[in-house]
C-alpha cells in the first residue's frame, strides 16, 4: 500500500517538476537519490564515474519530465536508466584502456594518521581491495550497493541489481562471509576481516 501512494505522489511530483516547480524537482532527487547513487556505485568502484552515471541519469530525467510513459514508475525508470549509463560508460572506458581496469578510488586519505597507522591502513585497505576483487561481480556489485546507500530499500536493490527480493539478505551474507574467508586467506589480522 506504502508503495502504492509513494508511486502516486512521484507522479504528482513529475507533473509539477515538467511545469518548472523546482521544490518538486527537488523533493525528487531528494526521494531517489540513494538509489541511483547506489546503482552508480554498483556498477563501478570509480568515485568520478559514479558521479558521472549519476549526473547524467539525472540530467535524462530533467530532459524527460514530461515524456514518461509511467510515471508512477520513477524509480524503476531512474534504475534502468543508471543502469544503462554505466554500462555505456564501461563501454566507453573498455574503448580508452586497451586492458579494462578500472582503477578504485575507496576514498580520500585520511591525513590526520601518524605514518605507522597510515601504513597499516594502506595494507590493510589493499588486501580488502584485493580480496574484494576476487569476488563475483554479483556479490562486488550488492555489496557496494549496500555500502555506498545503507537506506535502499531490498525492493530497490532488487529493481536495481535484477535480483529476486527474497535472494538479497541471504546473498549479502554468503558474499560478506566470502570477503571475510578471502581477507583471513591473505593473512589479514581476523581483528580487521571481522
Amino acid at each position: 500500500m506504502h508503495e502504492v501512494g509513494e508511486a502516486r505522489t512521484s507522479a504528482v511530483l513529475l507533473r509539477r517538476a515538467a511545469s518548472g516547480d523546482q521544490q518538486a524537482w527537488q523533493e525528487l532527487v531528494d526521494r531517489n537519490a540513494p538509489v541511483v547513487w547506489g546503482v552508480s556505485r554498483a556498477f563501478t568502484t570509480n568515485n568520478a564515474d559514479a558521479e558521472d552515471i549519476y549526473q547524467a541519469t539525472w540530467l535524462l530525467l530533467a530532459e524527460n519530465l514530461g515524456r514518461l510513459r509511467e510515471p508512477e514508475s520513477l524509480s524503476g525508470w531512474l534504475v534502468t536508466t543508471a543502469r544503462r549509463e554505466a554500462m555505456r560508460l564501461r563501454r566507453a572506458r573498455r574503448r580508452e584502456s586497451p586492458v579494462g581496469l578500472d582503477s578504485g578510488d575507496l576514498g580520500p586519505p585520511d591525513h590526520a594518521e601518524d605514518p605507522e597507522h597510515k601504513v597499516l591502513r594502506a595494507m590493510t585497505t589493499s588486501r580488502l581491495a584485493q580480496s574484494f576483487a576476487q569476488l563475483p561481480q554479483r556479490c562486488q556489485q550488492l555489496l557496494r550497493v549496500l555500502a555506498v546507500a545503507p537506506e535502499t530499500t531490498y525492493s530497490q536493490v532488487s529493481q536495481a541489481l535484477g535480483m529476486p527480493r527474497g535472494t538479497i539478505g541471504p546473498k549479502k551474507s554468503r558474499c560478506l562471509a566470502e570477503l571475510r574467508r578471502l581477507m583471513l586467506a591473505g593473512d589479514v589480522p581476523e581483528e580487521v576481516a571481522g
